[in-house]
């Protein structure tokens, strides 16, 4: 039994030596080029993987504190936060202004008409809500009538003192993601994240950049036209469709 125990520690040395290889020349001598390259695929895979548990992780413990948020009065009339859906990897983030009726019941953002629309224009360019990430601006739903939250035709937009009080979860959220673009929809996010008071007919389609703090990478920002608008006025369905092959070209780019 001795022996054998023995025998059984030499091999548990050796496996362990093969698998750590935690010397460079040990590496490059006892390994092979092929190993080697595999080896080095798979531990770029499990660090990625890794990031995105953290991300998701984040994300999720995000979404929690928003439900808990009471930070305004919105938090005490909606029926649920809408903190947000999609991919914690996302290269690109559409944010919008603040839940409807419909988000707010239903607890995920742009899922009506808006909604509808937005899915079209990310498929006309290869992506969609698995594979992006969609957030507003406020979490909860601004209502005309906060006693009637069961009432259509009930929403407003956010006011400057709600946006604030909300910012910082956004805030929270772009540094998870850390995105490579954002797409802002409409007047109100893009002037909330650029402080630039510009009409949105003057800067959609002008590439900016977003300053994430934290010392983080500035992000590449793309304005564009709300998906309400083009239901409001379908001329403007050629500027949005101009600005999303400005964005899938963006995105071409190594």
């Amino acid at each position: 039994m001795s022996k054998e125990l023995d025998e059984l520690k030499d091999l548990t040395r050796a496996l362990r030596r093969r698998v750590s290889l935690s010397d460079a020349s040990e590496w490059t001598s006892s390994t092979s080029a092929p190993a080697r390259a595999d080896n080095a695929a798979a531990a770029a895979a499990s660090t990625a993987a890794s990031k995105t548990l953290e991300r998701a992780g984040a994300l999720a413990e995000l979404a929690q504190k928003i439900h808990a948020c009471r930070a305004c009065p919105l938090g005490a009339t909606r029926i649920q936060a809408v903190p947000g859906v999609g991919s914690a990897e996302a290269q690109v983030m559409f944010i919008g202004e603040g839940p409807g009726f419909q988000e707010d019941h239903k607890g995920e953002p742009f899922v009506g008409r808006s909604g509808q629309l937005l899915d079209k224009i990310m498929e006309s360019i290869g992506l969609s809500r698995k594979t992006v990430y969609i957030a507003n601006i406020v979490k909860c739903h601004p209502m005309k009538n906060p006693a009637d939250p069961e009432s259509h035709g009930n929403d407003r937009p956010p006011t400057p003192e709600e946006m604030e009080a909300s910012r910082g979860w956004l805030e929270a959220q772009i540094r998870a993601i850390r995105p490579r673009v954002i797409v802002t929809l409409g007047a109100v996010p893009a002037k909330a994240l650029l402080g630039d008071m510009t009409p949105i007919t003057k800067i959609r389609g002008q590439w900016r950049t977003y300053d994430p703090g934290a010392g983080l990478p500035a992000i590449k920002l793309l304005p564009t036209f709300h998906p309400a608008a083009l239901l409001r006025n379908p001329d403007l369905k050629r500027d949005v469709w101009t600005d999303m092959k400005s964005l899938k070209q963006e995105l071409s780019q190594p």
